[in-house]
């Protein structure tokens, strides 16, 4: 849709404490046309990213867009550059990640937290 704003927003949890919360906007260029999709991507990455800087040799990833995983294992073709880059920036990790599909929208406390975030993010709010 003309004008829609994107945004991400993520948390990476380690046990039960929040170790890491981001959240931004991502603009129209960088989400080339793929709406709601680029924010998935950008927050995966946020989150990826972290763990890559503190050293975790595994990662547990919970999304609820399965496009997250797909890429990132091969499961899908990645046709376009934004999906392009996030999966050889998924496949080149130094961790092993363990994915967990979760129903969106169906009140998973912290799928909640990170749509709030991403829709903060949209408005242009910056964290992390």
């Amino acid at each position: 849709m003309p004008g829609e704003r994107v945004g991400y927003g993520a948390v990476v949890l380690v046990g039960t404490d929040i170790a890491y919360t981001c959240c931004g906007p991502v603009s129209a260029e960088q989400a080339s046309g793929t709406r709601q999709v680029a924010g998935e991507l950008f927050a995966a990455g946020h989150a990826l990213n972290w763990c890559k800087a503190h050293g975790y040799p595994l990662v547990d990833v919970y999304y609820d867009y399965l496009g997250i995983e797909m890429w990132a294992t091969g499961g899908w073709k990645a046709k376009q550059p934004i999906t392009q880059r996030y999966q050889a920036f998924a496949r080149a990790l130094p961790f092993r990640i363990l994915w967990h599909k979760v129903k969106s929208h169906t009140g998973d406390k912290w799928n909640d937290y990170v749509d709030d975030l991403a829709k903060r993010g949209a408005k242009g709010e910056r964290m992390g």
